[in-house]
Parts: structure tokens; sequence; C-alpha cells
């Protein structure tokens, strides 16, 4: 059967719909509750939660079409027929209800009978001790003994995503290409790592719940996995050796090669260009529509390397403007039926790839001269060459790595991470939120959130993880909001039967919320306990999100309907707001927010919080933030008619609870993204007070209020004229130094100049060469225990003598480094105590 793309994913839900199956909508490509993950990387990433009993199950079986994400095969991708980064992966899955032989009667079904496969071409694999599977593919299916493969661990035995959660043995589906594809071995079968026989159907039976540690226990949901690829499955139905000749991509290539006027079939090297710039325009297009921005950092800078990666192969191919960003609206136009929210913002994902391409082109020329430059001289690209590249023309590592294999050069990636590690403060923050002790369950559950309703309660542990004085523990009533959304997680206190912990912090892990506590006095011991919410701390939190919705309802208003949340972090008392526009706020521009925001917190407008629908929210027009994931029943957060969003945050009741709001900076935060900081409540009046203070002070100093910014002017305009007639003055005394040298001048000239700035030392040095054009000289000054110092060379000397290679040889003696040109260079640094030696070598290096 030749069916198009999208009418196999409506077949496939409809398929298990009418098996029972609820059909949940793919969840964002940013994986929430699972810090072991950067991206959502198969199908039952939403569901692991599902299994280990975590959470209530809202069904027993779902199917879904999942968006996922990886690029741990980059190099492959556009070479075989089987790699991508972004792509689609179609799943079945079980909670405690059917199991092994449903799972593959369903499979052979739909693959044989809906999909009209051909059975000839297909065979099954088995974990090497799962006999219950191999009988029902034998017994039950009918596959022949020498159709059936038991495979080991490597193939057959799936999971964990991440280093912890469901896992368990598989089967797995192939389908037979055909001896063109074979890698001509005797032993070539189902297993084999060509391209004969690509596996299209993956059945897992989640059975174990793996540990951090490796242990394995018994799920108390076991069920049904299965992940079949889309594009795979799409080759196969349309009969193309490659997903990149089927619908899913023909679009995007033939638009490309349009644009580089290439023809695609001609030559093997063009097609695998062609097909990377399909591939990851696609996921540029797919990650920015769930809200990833380029960046230096986690899921950013895995984009980012995509781009640029992107942007050199459109150079290969002849394009030398940005091109990845007129790509986007025909990847919309592909997708959108099946992804509706990818139609709604076509123009701000246009608008960030575009921003990012032309930010990188601006430097690609010049760091591929570099690498040039370095491949004429060296045979291997050390730690610091390719960290400028990286930190000065923005090549990320793995593009240098790239390039240099073309020219069997190697890399110091080791020297790079070094150098990469001591340019930037690492943040730790995150280590919290992935626990590195054992769970011990004291009670099955996640427990609930209570802390709309209250912010403190009695209750009980369910679960806590314990390592030294530190304990994260959850909560059957919680009144501690995790953090979610851009908000901090709550701090408090939680006390038991003798033992006290701080509550530090509050977050999400695997659908429970997570009290992260320093033990305060005691010995913890699981029991009820008293849960209280730093009360003090929760109202600046509150202020400062309350605060964002005004905000963002005040850009959209005065910058346009394209000014949406990116992202957002929110603290006690400020916060700091990523939004979609081009250029940096005017002055006016921030004068007009805030004073619209402003109006809105004194007229003390009520903060309506409530449930509903999910489509009764958007009925009533609340905007969603994109990368956040949704259920059927929302909470909305409403501000008369100035302010409607779905937000699952604290807030106020009254925006007048806020008391003021001031922006504080502005900065990019990436290509196509503005970032503003905001202050709000007692933390912007502890600002202003302090500010007031500082006015008093000068106040005190100039006499009055009235004109005081004038007076501050006029008063450092006269510290600028002091400055200039003092420069003048040791000018002239630097003059007189130099009289006094020029007429006692020997063969090399050596003078100590203390209490002179540099720009004095090179006046001298000047005068000096201008009289006495044979003269060689060292002069240098010591401040704080440390030197600076300069060589000059008359004009007659300058070949034979250039300053620019004594400088380096003294360099040595002292200790320091240096510079420069051949008439004058300069360095600093190193042991004051070695002048005289490095006096006598000058005056060694000049008579030799």
């Amino acid at each position: 059967m030749n069916m198009k793309s999208n009418e196999l994913r409506s077949s496939f839900l409809g398929f298990f719909t009418e098996r029972g199956h609820a059909i949940v909508p793919s969840m964002s490509l940013i994986p929430r509750d699972d810090p072991s993950l950067l991206f959502t990387s198969a199908g039952m990433v939403q569901f692991k939660p599902l299994w280990t009993g975590a959470v209530e199950l809202p069904y027993r079986r779902a199917a879904s079409v999942q968006k996922c994400l990886r690029t741990t095969d980059l190099d492959n991708v556009g070479r075989t027929r089987r790699h991508h980064t972004f792509f689609e992966m179609l799943g079945n899955f079980s909670f405690g209800d059917y199991f092994k032989e449903e799972a593959i009667a369903w499979a052979w079904e739909y693959l044989t009978e809906v999909l009209a496969i051909d059975k000839t071409k297909l065979s099954a694999s088995v974990y090497k001790d799962d006999d219950e599977a191999f009988n029902v593919w034998h017994k039950k299916i009918g596959l022949s003994n020498d159709l059936i493969f038991r495979l080991g661990d490597e193939h057959n035995f799936w999971g964990p995503a991440g280093n912890s959660g469901p896992c368990g043995p598989c089967s797995e589906i192939f389908y037979d290409l055909g001896e063109k594809f074979s890698c001509g071995r005797k032993t070539c079968a189902p297993g084999c790592d060509c391209d004969r026989f690509p596996e299209i159907w993956n059945l897992v039976f989640p059975q174990f719940n793996q540990t951090v540690s490796g242990d394995r226990l018994p799920l108390k949901n076991r069920g049904v996995d299965t992940g079949m690829g889309f594009e795979r499955l799409v080759s196969v139905l349309q009969k193309k050796d490659t997903s990149f000749q089927t619908d899913l991509f023909l679009p995007i290539i033939e638009e490309i090669a349009s644009h580089t006027k290439k023809r695609y079939g001609a030559e093997p090297e063009t097609d695998i260009a062609i097909n990377v710039l399909a591939d990851h325009t696609r996921a540029l297009v797919f990650a920015v529509g769930d809200g990833i921005i380029p960046s230096n950092e986690e899921r950013g800078y895995v984009l980012r390397r995509l781009l640029r990666r992107g942007v050199r192969l459109c150079r290969q191919l002849g394009i030398k403007d940005a091109l990845l960003y007129k790509l986007v609206p025909g990847v919309v136009q592909l997708y959108g039926s099946a992804y509706p929210e990818l139609t709604g913002r076509r123009e701000e994902i246009t608008l960030v790839i575009k921003s990012e391409e032309e930010r990188f082109l601006d430097t690609l020329e010049k760091g591929l001269g570099l690498l040039e430059e370095l491949f004429k001289s060296k045979k291997s690209i050390s730690g610091a060459d390719a960290f400028r590249l990286y930190d000065t023309y923005g090549f990320p590592v793995e593009l240098t790595e790239e390039i240099t294999r073309e020219r069997n050069i190697t890399v110091d990636k080791e020297g790079f991470m070094q150098m990469l590690g001591e340019a930037r403060e690492i943040s730790k923050a995150k280590a919290k939120f992935i626990p590195r002790g054992e769970w011990k369950v004291i009670r099955e559950g996640v427990g609930s959130f209570v802390g709309y309703d209250k912010d403190e309660s009695e209750t009980m542990v369910l679960r806590y993880n314990e390592h030294g004085t530190t304990i994260e523990l959850v909560l059957e009533e919680s009144p501690f909001y995790a953090e979610a959304g851009g908000q901090v997680g709550d701090q408090g206190k939680i006390e038991g039967k003798g033992f006290k912990l701080n509550v530090l912090d509050t977050y999400w892990y695997q659908g429970g919320i997570v009290c992260h506590c320093e033990v305060a006095s005691g010995k913890f011991v699981p029991s009820m306990v008293r849960a209280q919410v730093d009360i003090g701390t929760r109202k600046e939190s509150a202020r400062a999100h309350t605060a964002t919705h005004l905000l963002h309802a005040a850009l959209r208003k005065t910058l346009g309907e394209h000014a949406r949340q990116e992202g957002s972090s929110v603290e006690p008392g400020r916060f700091r707001f990523d939004f979609t526009h081009f250029k940096p706020l005017s002055e006016d521009e921030i004068t007009v927010i805030e004073d619209l925001v402003n109006e809105k917190i004194l007229a003390a407008i009520p903060v309506e919080k409530f449930f509903t629908s999910l489509d009764g929210a958007k009925k009533m027009g609340a905007m969603a933030i994109f990368g956040e994931k949704y259920g059927a029943r929302v909470r909305v957060v409403k501000i008369g008619d100035f302010s409607i969003e779905l937000c699952g945050g604290i807030h106020l009741d009254s925006t007048g609870e806020i008391g003021l709001l001031k922006i504080t900076g502005q900065e990019s935060a990436a290509a196509g993204i503005r970032r503003v900081e905001a202050s709000v409540g007692m933390r912007l009046f502890a600002m202003l007070r302090k500010q007031y203070l500082q006015i008093q002070q000068l106040v005190q100093i100039f006499g009055s209020e009235e004109d005081l910014l004038g007076k501050v002017h006029d008063f450092q305009q006269r510290m600028r004229d002091l400055e200039k007639t003092g420069q003048e003055h040791l000018m002239r005394l630097a003059r007189m130094e130099a009289e006094g040298l020029i007429s006692a001048a020997g063969p090399i000239i050596a003078h100590r100049m203390d209490c002179y700035p540099a720009e004095a030392m090179r006046a001298v040095a000047d005068l000096i060469r201008e009289r006495l054009p044979d003269s060689v000289g060292l002069i240098y000054r010591e401040t704080d225990g440390k030197i600076n110092y300069l060589i000059f060379v008359g004009p007659h000397l300058v070949k034979e003598y250039p300053a620019s290679k004594l400088i380096k040889e003294i360099s040595k003696i002292l200790g320091g480094g240096g510079g420069g040109r051949p008439h004058m260079a300069e360095g600093g640094g190193g042991d004051p105590k070695k002048i005289p030696e490095a006096i006598a070598h000058l005056k060694k290096l000049i008579k030799a």
C-alpha cells in the first residue's frame, strides 16, 4: 500500500482508538519532570511515571505520535537511510493492562492487514530468554522458527531512557529490503548493522524499574511500550530507498535544490549535504516551535550546533547568504496539519532562525580563514585555538572537529573543555534535581499539591531519599509549590518528632513534588510531619509572577502581537522575562510599558484563578506558553480585561499587592529574543531606598538638590580638565627625562620611570628614537610588585634588531609576556628583581 504520511498518522491512531486506547497528544521536545534527558527521545518519555506507579493512572491504554530529537549519530545523518536528528515515533502503550500476546498480535495485524505489507518480507526477534514472546510469534502468529531470532542485551533489552526508569525485554519486527541493501556476509540477518533488515517496530515490555544504582526492581504496572519509526515505515510503504525520497522530505529537498541550483541525485556528496540541510532545518523548526532558542547552554547549544553546521553546508553548496530561514514556511506547510502549533508560530520560528544565521555569517568567513592559517602550520588544533574559534567566531567545537577531520587533523578537545571550564562559571544548580541515593517508599503514590488553598499542612512522608545531611522527600499533601513555569520552588520548614528540616527548594521529579531539604536539627525519621511554607518569600515570588503577566500584556499592547513570552525566571521580588522582539527597547518604549503596568497595579485589579477545560480556556482567549504541557483541565489566571493566561503558578489576589514595578535592565537573550529584568515589591523598595540615600549623600556634597545632575556634570568636567593638565605636566617632565637620557646616552639605554603612565614611556622612546637613530633601549616601571616595560629600536637598527623579537627574549628572562612592532614593543608581568639580568641580556643581544 502506497500511503501518504498524513494518512499513516491517522490510520495508526484510528486503529488503536478502535482497541480502546486513549489518544495522547505529543509532548514537547522539552521533557518535563525528567532532568536526565535534554530532549524527548522516545514515545514513552511522557509515560514513565505511569509504569512506576508514581501517579494515578488516567488510562490503562494509550497511543501517540511523538516528536523526538536525538543527536547521538549526527555524523551519519544524511549519509544513511535511517539516521535523523528529529523524527516521529508511533507508539501504543499498556499500563498494567494487556501484555505481550495482544501487543504482538495487534502489531502483526496492523502491518499485514491494515497496511498490507507483504508477510514474506517480515521477521521478528525476541530477547534471548523470552520464551513467552517466542511462543506468541511461533504459535499464535505462525512465524517459522527460522524467522524468529533470539538476540541479547544489545539488541533486545530496552531502556531505561536516561539513567533510571522503566525497562525490559523487547521484540522487534524487521522488514527485508532485499539483496540490494545487504552487506554481503553469509551471516547477514535481522540484527545485522547493514541496511537490509531495518527494524520498523520495537515492542518493549517494561517489567522492571531500574534504579540510579542499576538495580532492576519489578514494576508496579508492567505493560507495553512500542515504538515504530515513522520515517522508516513511510519509506517502506512508499517504496523508497531512503526517507529523504519520501513525502516527509522531498518538498524540502526540492526547495533546497532550487535555491542552490544543484540537481538532487547527480552527485553523492551534494545529495548528502542537501539531505543534512533538510534534516537539520526540520529539526530546528520543531525545536524552536517548542520554545527552544539557540544558545551556548544545554538544549540551546544543540540547536546552535545544528544551525551552524547547516550554514557551513550552505556555503559549500555555493550559498553565502542566509538560507535556512527561507525554508521554514515550506516545512510548516508540510507538517502544519499534523502539528498546528507550528502554523501559529511560523513568523517567530522564521525570525529566530534568520537572526541566528545572520549572526554566524558575520564571523564564519573570519573563522574559516583562521582555520586555513592553522592548517598551514599545525598538524593538530590546540585547545586554545579551538576555544578561540568557539569564543570569538562562534564555532561549536564539534563543527571545528568536523572541518579538521576533512583534513586529517585532530583537535585537542580535552584542552578545549578545560579552557571552557575556566572561562565560565559552570552552574551547579541543577545537580539537586537528580537525587543521588535510592528512594525509600513508605507509602505508594506521589501525593498532591494543596498550596493553592493553604500554606501549611499536617501530612505524611510518602517517600524519601537521604544522602548526608540532605533529604529529598515527597509529602502526601504538599503546600510547597514546585519549580515550574519559570517560578522558583517554595522554601520553608518541615518538622517531625525529634527533627526539623529546612526546605531549600521544591521541584518536580517523575510526577512527584520533591522537597530539597537540609537537616536543621535532630535525626530525620519518616513520619507524620508539619510542613510550613515561608510566607514572606512566597509572597515576594507571587508579586514577581503576577507582574510578569502584566508585563507580558503590556509588551504585546506596546510592541505588537509578535512579542510573545519565550521564557522567564521568577524569584522573590524580581524576575527576568524573555520575549520575541528584534531590537532593543527604546527609553520611550520602556517608559510607556512601565507606566501601563504600574497603572494596572495601582488600580488594584482582582486576580482571578480558576480551573476549566483546555478548550474552554482557549475560547476565552487565554494565552498558552509554548513548551509547556497542558492536560484536559487547566488553570487560568485572569486580570480584568487586561491579561488572561494559562498558568499553574502562585499568584496574588490583587494587582495592588505588587506595589510598583521598575524595569532594571535589558539585553539580547538570543537571536530575535530580548530579555528584560525587573524588580517589584519590597525588593524594589530596598533598591529605591538605597538610591535615595545615595542621592542625599550627593546633596550633602553639592549643597542642594537643585540641578543636581548639572552640578555632577560640572564636577566631572573639572576632574577631566585637571587630569588633562596633570597629563600635560607629566609629558613635559617625560620630555625632560628624555633630554637627560639623550645627553648621557650609551650604546644601550635602560631607564626606570615608576611615576609615569605608559603614554609617557612611549613619548620618551619616540623622542630618543628620533634624536638617536642608532639607539636601543629598555624603559620600565614597577607598580605594586608588577612591571611594565617597553623596548624601542632606532630607525637605523630596526631591520637588524626588531623590537618585536627583542621583547620575546627579554620576556623569557623576566617571566612576563609581550609583543609589538619592529620599532617598539611592550610587555608586562614577571619578576622586577630580574631587570638587571634582562638589561645585561639585551646588551649581549645587541653586541652579538
